[in-house]
């Protein structure tokens, strides 16, 4: 288990939140909880001498680094965590939180050019980050600040900056307390669906059929990422689904590349929550990812609108 650093500017960038992203065997996973679990009760030396015995025999393993980079930030060696996220973002360049908890690093060292490079790259690699994005919203804010300073020094009596500085600085005052991390999977294999609930609006002639096809459109989509079926995968997509970032071309050769990757690919679905209006609905679950590479757990949501009698997905967000 690991967690990916969230920018708070009130904080200096330096509030963190959880995101589950788990690698390798069971066992290897079973150590990286025993060391997660030092380090979140404060345990940072332990969790650190438990992290580098770990590492000395199994000297790949990416959540363990992850943990490490994350032990070392808390205990203000930044420059030793940049280096450890720094070769993460070389050895899983596809992952976006290495890059988002550099982004953090840099920003606390003042380095807003590197803290913007390196959450244009998690942005880059994982477009519905919205860690990412809001923390480079972060950025642009304390950027702000700092010109609206260095012009107020220059000009005192500007009563615009004035204003302006002011709003910007009620903005980061209302900065709250980090959410969740979110981190895409790679793919997905012997989709199931479990504790599934539904609530909303619905049409009381037909909401039972039209929410079990909806679950079962779900299903699908899951099956055949699961099968590593791309024609299938694609086909669960409505065609003005548009992926932020990326052309639809762009996104369908990222997605190809990613589902047949892997030499193996599970996924399940749980604690599935519809709501539909008429032709549209929202569905929101927990996404349990396992290849032969990742592993991560998230919390998804995907739009849904019913073209031609098939339920087909137009939004995707990870969160």
């Amino acid at each position: 288990m690991s967690r990916a650093y969230h920018m708070a500017l009130f904080r200096f960038f330096a509030v963190f939140a959880v995101c589950i992203v788990a690698f390798g065997t069971p066992a290897l996973a079973d150590d990286a909880q025993d060391i997660n679990r030092r380090f979140r009760s404060g345990d940072l030396t332990g969790a650190l001498e438990q992290a580098e015995r770990h590492l000395a025999k199994n000297p790949k393993d990416a959540q363990v680094r992850f943990l490490k980079g994350l032990i070392l930030g808390d205990q203000g060696k930044r420059d030793e965590a940049i280096r450890v996220f720094t070769s993460l973002t070389e050895d899983f360049p596809e992952l976006p939180e290495p890059y988002n908890n550099l982004a953090v690093l840099y920003a606390a060292q003042e380095k807003y050019d590197a803290a913007k490079h390196a959450l244009d790259m998690a942005i880059r690699v994982h477009p519905n980050y919205a860690t990412a994005h809001e923390n480079l919203g972060d950025l642009y804010a304390k950027l702000a600040t700092l010109a609206y300073d260095k012009a107020l020094a220059l000009d005192t009596g500007n009563t615009a900056v004035q204003t302006k500085r002011a709003r910007i600085g009620d903005v980061i005052a209302d900065v709250g307390s980090p959410a969740p991390a979110a981190d895409e999977a790679a793919s997905t294999t012997g989709a199931r669906t479990t504790g599934t609930s539904t609530t909303g609006t619905r049409p009381a002639d037909s909401s039972d059929g039209a929410v079990a096809a909806i679950e079962a459109a779900i299903a699908d989509w899951a099956k055949a990422w699961s099968k590593q079926d791309v024609a299938g995968y694609f086909a669960a997509y409505a065609s003005n689904f548009s992926p932020a970032g990326l052309s639809r071309a762009q996104w369908e050769a990222q997605r190809r590349s990613r589902i047949t990757a892997p030499r193996s690919i599970d996924v399940q679905i749980s604690d599935l929550e519809i709501e539909r209006q008429g032709d549209t609905a929202r569905a929101n679950f927990r996404q349990s990812y396992r290849s032969d590479r990742l592993s991560t757990t998230v919390s998804k949501a995907l739009a849904l609108t019913r073209v031609d009698g098939r339920w087909r997905i137009v939004d995707e967000i990870s969160r």
